[in-house]
């Protein structure tokens, strides 16, 4: 694992660490880790150890449990679903915001992080794929220019990537991937908001429904839930 720098705040640095860690899978979910234990392997104290913990705690990363240590949490079933809801109420509206009201420097910020999806997903590479796929969609969400809720659409893309594998390259290759984003892009082009508003919703609900079909069949306690109707009333 990374060491720690002596620059900015050490919590803030054990923070980003021990999120990076969770995301790659290196912290395993589920299990208990002491704050010493940790802090050896960052090359921190324990004291922003726990500060840092406590931050992940409040975005649902981790448990502190009192006297025991820091518990990975899985993501459950429910929590997944509600993960892409959330993502419904806040990146719909925000595209649709986006088409009808972007700067210059937006378009060509939102135009380049597209190209560069389209030659990750030309090369095949998953990793690359996946990358460019959140720069593509950062690009879209910061044209809104809303921070706070860029702030809660990544803390629950958290739960997204905790689940284990994505789409790629198990449901889809990474030129469905590319091309599934491509209608999104076009409404945004021609500064169609109703468009724009109405592919967004398609598309992440259709990556739902591949993740949640994906993952349930590797986990017993997860159902094939009615996708549809956990998602039909938001933005009818």
């Amino acid at each position: 694992m990374k060491k720690l720098k002596k620059i900015e705040s050490l919590s803030d640095q054990a923070f980003d660490l021990l999120r990076e860690a969770i995301l790659n899978g290196v912290l395993e979910p589920g299990k208990l880790y002491s704050a010493t234990e940790i802090g050896e392997w960052i090359g921190a104290s324990r004291t922003p150890v726990r500060e840092a913990a406590q931050q992940l705690a409040a975005i649902g990363l981790v448990r502190v449990e009192r006297n025991k240590g820091i518990r990975i949490l899985p993501t459950s079933l429910q929590e997944l679903i509600e993960s892409f809801q959330i993502r419904l109420m806040l990146e719909v509206p925000l595209i649709r915001k986006v088409a009808l009201d972007r700067t210059k420097e937006d378009l060509q910020t939102i135009i380049d992080a597209y190209d560069n999806f389209a030659v990750a997903a030309q090369k095949d590479d998953a990793a690359e794929t996946l990358k460019a796929d959140k720069e593509y969609h950062s690009a879209l969400l910061q044209a809104a220019h809303i921070e706070r809720a860029l702030v809660i659409i990544e803390n629950t893309r958290n739960a997204v990537l905790l689940t284990g594998p994505s789409t790629i390259p198990y449901s889809r290759t990474c030129m469905e991937a590319f091309l599934d984003h491509k209608p999104i892009h076009e409404a945004i082009l021609n500064q169609d908001a109703d468009l724009a508003e109405s592919e967004m919703k398609r598309h992440i609900i259709n990556t739902a429904n591949m993740l949640i079909t994906q993952e349930a069949k590797k986990r017993d306690d997860w159902i094939d839930p009615n996708l549809l109707s956990q998602f039909s009333w938001i933005h009818k």
